[in-house]
């Protein structure tokens, strides 16, 4: 007996700054997304598809016309048929359901996020702070 055992994938505030392809397929079934906004004012999250080669020419990914988006709380939406911008409410947790009606290869998608890093004079280490939004996909 074969068993598929689902895991979370996660991306932190750091890794959102520059695009993320997907780590993971995602197949014909609900996804939550979870997107974590730790600013005081409103945060900024993208997914779209990438371009790829088809066989004649590059084309991108069209994403949200084979999949949709649903139950979105804390958050609002603008997509297109290849990508989608979303606006986080300020300190707050937002969701979202995404639902592929096939399966989008991982190196199809990716994900980003214009997280703010903030330096202080009281940070020794000069690491900064990240602003924004980390994310989290559970099937």
């Amino acid at each position: 007996m074969l068993i598929f055992i689902s895991m979370a994938t996660s991306y932190t505030r750091l890794q959102l700054r520059s695009f993320q392809t997907s780590s993971i397929d995602l197949d014909a079934l609900a996804y939550t997304f979870t997107l974590v906004n730790n600013n005081s004012t409103t945060a900024y999250f993208a997914m779209e598809g990438v371009s790829y080669w088809n066989g004649s020419q590059f084309v991108y990914k069209d994403v949200f016309n084979s999949a949709s988006l649903s139950s979105l709380v804390n958050c609002t939406v603008v997509s297109g048929s290849t990508n989608a911008g979303f606006i986080i409410d300020p300190n707050a947790t937002a969701t979202f359901d995404f639902t592929p009606t096939a399966t989008i290869a991982k190196s199809q998608m990716k994900f980003s996020a214009p997280n703010t890093i903030v330096y202080s004079v009281a940070d020794t280490t000069a690491s900064g702070s990240l602003l924004g939004v980390d994310l989290g996909i559970n099937p």
